[in-house]
C-alpha cells in the first residue's frame, strides 16, 4: 500500500454511484486502474435480491482481480421504513421512529442483526445507517421518522443497540454528525445552520454520537450542516470542517473509525463550492471517504482534484496514508469474499419485522374509538409521496383501503394527492356524508395546508372518524380536534397491514410516542 502511486491511494478514498443495473465502463476503469474504494447503491441499481447479489459479485470480482487486489466497500442506505433501497426479497425494518415507539434496545439490536446479516449475504459491507439525529424540530423536512425520537438518551440507547446488531455482519454508519435533527432546511436543497451553544450540543446533538463511539461504531457520516459554535468560517458545513471532524470528532471524542461525507452532490455543498475545492476540503477536514453518488463528471473532478492537491503538497501524503490505514482495517473486518451464505427474507426474519411494525403502532388519542364497529368504512387516503430526496421508494401501490379489505372490512375508498387539489377536495365533500364512518389516512398533513383543511372538514362534519397518520405524528397539531389519531410512522405495506389490524381490533396498539406534538 505504501508503494502505491498517489492515484491508487486517493482512489481508495472515493465512493461513487452510477445509474442502471450493470457496471458502466467508466466505473470498471476506476476500479481497475484507479483502485476505487467503494460503491454506493440506490434503488436505480436494484431490481430484486437475486439481481443485486449478482451485480455486487461482479463489482467485487473486478476489484479483487485488479492490479491492486483490494476488495470494494459496497454501501447502501437501508435505514428502514421509507428510506430503503432494496425491498423485494428482503426483510425491511420499520422506520427509526417506529423503533423509538417500541422503546426496546433489545428489539433494536435484533432488527439490526437481521438487516446486517441479510445485507452481507447480498454482498454489502456498509449500511449507511442508523440516523442518530435527535429530531426535536417538528418542521424538519428531511429527518423526521428517520430519527428514533426527541430524547437524546433514547436515541443513544437505540442507536447503540442497532449498531451492535448491524456490525455483527456489516459496518454501521452513525449519521449525520454532529446532528441534523434540529434543522428546518433539507441539505439536499440548501445549507442548514444549527446555532446552538456548545453546552446544548453536548447535551442533545452529541449525546447519541458519544454513545455510538463508546459502543464501537465503525463508521460516522458527516453532515452538510453548519455549526458556527465549532467552525469559525461562516457557511462551512461540518462535512468540510477541520474543527468539527478532526478537532471535535477525532481529538475530543476520540473516534478512530471511518469518517465518510454525505453525498457531495447535495446542494448544501454545490451551491457554495466547486466539486474540486469541496473534495479537497473534505479530505483536509478529516474525511476518509468522499461520496459522489451520481455524476461521472463530478466524480472525476473530485478524484483528480485530490490527486493534484497531494502532488502539489497542499494535502500531505501522510494525511492520505492515515485514511488508507483506517480503510484497510475496516475492509479486513467487513469486506468478505465469497459473500456470507445466510438466509435472506426468511419467514423468521419477516415475522420479526412484522411484529416490530405492529407493536410500534401508537394510538395518540381516542383509544376508546378503536376497534371500529363492523360497518362499512369510507376511507380517504393520501397517495404515497416521497417526503425528500432521501426517500426513493414512493410506494408499492398498496393502500390502507386494501389492507382493511384484506381483513374482511367493507370499504369505500377515495384517493387524493398530498397537496389535495380543489377538484379532489370537492369530490370528497360531494361523496362523504356526516353519518359515514370515516378513516382518513394522512401523510405529513402539517406540510400541506389543503390536506390539513380536508382533515379538518372530516373532523368537523363526520363525527365518526379516525385519522391514521402514515408518517410523522407532528401533523396532529394541524387538526387538534380529531377525536382519534393513531400513527404508523410509515406507509410501507407492512405498516399499513398492521395498522389495519389495529383499527379492526385484530391486534392491540402498544407503541409509545417518542416525540412531542406541538401545541
Amino acid at each position: 500500500m505504501n508503494n502505491w502511486p498517489i492515484e491508487a491511494k486517493v482512489g481508495q478514498m472515493m465512493m461513487f454511484g452510477f445509474s442502471g443495473t450493470t457496471v458502466p465502463d467508466y466505473i470498471r476503469t476506476f476500479i481497475q486502474e484507479c483502485n476505487l474504494g467503494g460503491i454506493i447503491m440506490f434503488s436505480r441499481n436494484i431490481e430484486n435480491a437475486a439481481q443485486i447479489l449478482e451485480l455486487n459479485s461482479t463489482l467485487q470480482r473486478l476489484a479483487l482481480d485488479s492490479p491492486f487486489g483490494v476488495g470494494l466497500f459496497i454501501s447502501i442506505d437501508q435505514e428502514g421504513g421509507q428510506v430503503i433501497r432494496i425491498k423485494d426479497g428482503v426483510s425491511v425494518s420499520p422506520a427509526a421512529m417506529a423503533i423509538g415507539a417500541l422503546g426496546s434496545p433489545d428489539r433494536a439490536y435484533q432488527i439490526g442483526r437481521v438487516v446486517g446479516e441479510e445485507l452481507a449475504s447480498l454482498g454489502f459491507s456498509i449500511n449507511l445507517a442508523p440516523c442518530v439525529d435527535v429530531n426535536n424540530n417538528p418542521h424538519n423536512p428531511v429527518i423526521g421518522v428517520r430519527s428514533f425520537g426527541e430524547d437524546p438518551e433514547l436515541v443513544a440507547a437505540l442507536g447503540e443497540a442497532i449498531i451492535k446488531g448491524l456490525q455483527e455482519s456489516v459496518l454501521a454508519t452513525a449519521k449525520h454528525f454532529p446532528g441534523h435533527g434540529d434543522t428546518a432546511v433539507d441539505s439536499h436543497y440548501g445549507l442548514p445552520v444549527v446555532n446552538h451553544t456548545r453546552d446544548r450540543l453536548d447535551k442533545v446533538e452529541l449525546c447519541p454520537f458519544r454513545s455510538a463511539i463508546a459502543g464501537g461504531v465503525q463508521g460516522i457520516l458527516s453532515s452538510h450542516v453548519v455549526f458556527p459554535t465549532i467552525e469559525p468560517i461562516p457557511g462551512r458545513p461540518a462535512s468540510l470542517s477541520h474543527p468539527v471532524l478532526t478537532g471535535l470528532l477525532r481529538n475530543e471524542l476520540g473516534y478512530q473509525g471511518l469518517v465518510l461525507t454525505d453525498c457531495m452532490e447535495m446542494q448544501a455543498v454545490t451551491n457554495q463550492f466547486s466539486m474540486e475545492e469541496a473534495a479537497i476540503l473534505a479530505v483536509e477536514a478529516g474525511n476518509d471517504m468522499v461520496l459522489v453518488s451520481h455524476t461521472q463528471e463530478l466524480q472525476e473532478k473530485a478524484f483528480w482534484a485530490v490527486v493534484e492537491a497531494v502532488k502539489k503538497g497542499r494535502i500531505p501524503e501522510e494525511r492520505i496514508n492515515e485514511s488508507l490505514a483506517r480503510i484497510a482495517a475496516a475492509k479486513q473486518r467487513f469486506v468478505k469474499w465469497p459473500f456470507p451464505d445466510k438466509s435472506v427474507g426468511s419467514p423468521e426474519n419477516q415475522a420479526l419485522m412484522e411484529d416490530a411494525y405492529g407493536d410500534s403502532i401508537t394510538v395518540v388519542k381516542g383509544s376508546e374509538y378503536i376497534p371500529l364497529p363492523d360497518v362499512p368504512i369510507t376511507v380517504i387516503e393520501v397517495k404515497h409521496t416521497a417526503a425528500s430526496l432521501a426517500e426513493e421508494q414512493v410506494g408499492d401501490g398498496f393502500s390502507l383501503s386494501q389492507a382493511l379489505a384484506d381483513l374482511g372490512a367493507e370499504v369505500r375508498p377515495f384517493y387524493v394527492s398530498a397537496e389535495v387539489s380543489e377538484e379532489e377536495y370537492k369530490k370528497i365533500i360531494e361523496h362523504v356524508r356526516p353519518n359515514d364512518l370515516v378513516v382518513i389516512a394522512t401523510q405529513d398533513a402539517h406540510r400541506f395546508p389543503n390536506q390539513a383543511n380536508l382533515v379538518n372538514y372530516v373532523v368537523q362534519n363526520c363525527p365518526q372518524h379516525i385519522v391514521v397518520g402514515t408518517r410523522t405524528p407532528y401533523e396532529l397539531a394541524a387538526f387538534p380536534e380529531a377525536r382519534a389519531y393513531l400513527v404508523l410512522y410509515s406507509n410501507r405495506p407492512e405498516a399499513l397491514r398492521q395498522g389495519a389490524a389495529v383499527v379492526l381490533g385484530r391486534r392491540p396498539a402498544v407503541g409509545r410516542l417518542p416525540v412531542s406534538i406541538p401545541n
